[in-house]
């Protein structure tokens, strides 16, 4: 029987009961936590020559995750942000055992005492029309293969949407071909399960239309060639083969991300509010959505253009007081 201070039984209530059952967190949190453990369970039983099985809650100090932290870093090439994933989902676990164990509260404290890496955000990648369009036209549309890989780009360009949120997207989610007229939607299902609709271009309605034609309601949109659901490694591939066949993006690494920053800079181009756009791309803070207010340098240069300020005014007789300077100096 497992000693009760051993680390198998608690991860395994974490990760099957906490997260699923009780907090509701998505699939893919679940396999990130997973992840974590898989890295750190061996990583930790190398220095202390202990099976995994074998680990105690004891054994997981605060020095041990923080060299395991610096064995991502430093010898597996991760980065910061990866870092403070891994953190992340370590502490997580630390609160679940404290709230469990009050006796364990003092190693939860020294492990949620790891502070977080402040990381240089990166630079947000984005495409210009002409460059989308042209890894729109990639796949041939000649054939029912470069068709399916075409309606695949256009719904993450139309959409902004995720690659976990395109691979789950089922033919039920699709409101398209409305009888009273209205305009094309689609039901989106993005992080911690929040629903959000989408409006669908006429050109987007129209090929997945085609792509929905005789399916039944619970069948996946998008299907690979061996007529499965994409993969995440699908839809990544997908992108990477498309971009390599633009000329416009020749040696850049054209991610689905970029798709999704794409979509959010073409709408703040048109004049669409940040607001509009968090809820179109499913942000839960309008402190995320943000940040594409800041990259785009077109809308940069009209700013500077309207405060050009390269004509100097007539001089005027400013009077000069040295009374405030003269309090700075005394202090």
């Amino acid at each position: 029987m497992s000693s009760p201070r051993t680390l198998g039984p608690w991860l395994r209530r974490f990760l099957t009961e906490h997260i699923v059952t009780e907090r509701n967190l998505a699939r893919n949190t679940q396999k990130s936590y997973r992840d974590t453990f898989l890295l750190l369970l061996p990583f930790v039983g190398t220095r202390i020559r202990k099976p995994v099985d074998r680990i105690a809650i004891e054994d997981l100090t605060s020095r041990r995750v923080r060299q395991f932290l610096d064995h991502l870093e430093e010898d597996r090439g991760c980065s910061v942000q990866t870092r403070n994933q891994r953190l992340s989902a370590i502490r997580a676990f630390a609160r679940f055992v404290a709230s469990r164990d009050p006796a364990q509260i003092e190693w939860t404290g020294c492990i949620r005492a790891i502070a977080s890496k402040k990381a240089a955000p990166k630079p947000i990648g984005w495409l210009t029309k002409t460059e989308m369009a042209e890894l729109l036209e990639a796949p041939n549309r000649r054939t029912p293969r470069g068709r399916v890989e075409h309606a695949l780009l256009l719904f993450l360009y139309n959409t902004g949407a995720r690659v976990s949120e395109t691979t789950h997207l089922v033919v039920d989610d699709l409101q398209i071909g409305r009888r009273d007229g209205a305009h094309a939607l689609v039901n989106i299902r993005g992080k911690g399960r929040k629903e959000r609709q989408c409006p669908l271009w006429p050109r987007t309605e129209a090929v997945l239309a085609e792509l929905a034609q005789g399916q039944r309601a619970a069948d996946t949109v998008f299907l690979s060639r061996q007529r499965r659901p994409y993969t995440r490694f699908g839809v990544y591939r997908l992108v990477e083969r498309s971009g390599a066949r633009a000329p416009s993006l020749a040696g850049r690494r054209i991610t689905p991300h970029m798709i999704r920053h794409t979509s959010a800079c073409h709408l703040l181009q048109a004049g669409i509010d940040l607001n509009t756009i968090r809820a179109w791309l499913g942000h839960a803070s309008l402190d995320t959505t943000n940040v594409y207010a800041e990259i785009d340098m077109e809308m940069k240069a009209k700013a500077m253009a309207l405060c050009d300020a390269t004509e100097p005014g007539p001089d005027r007789p400013w009077k000069t007081s040295n009374g405030l300077m003269s309090v700075l100096t005394a202090l």
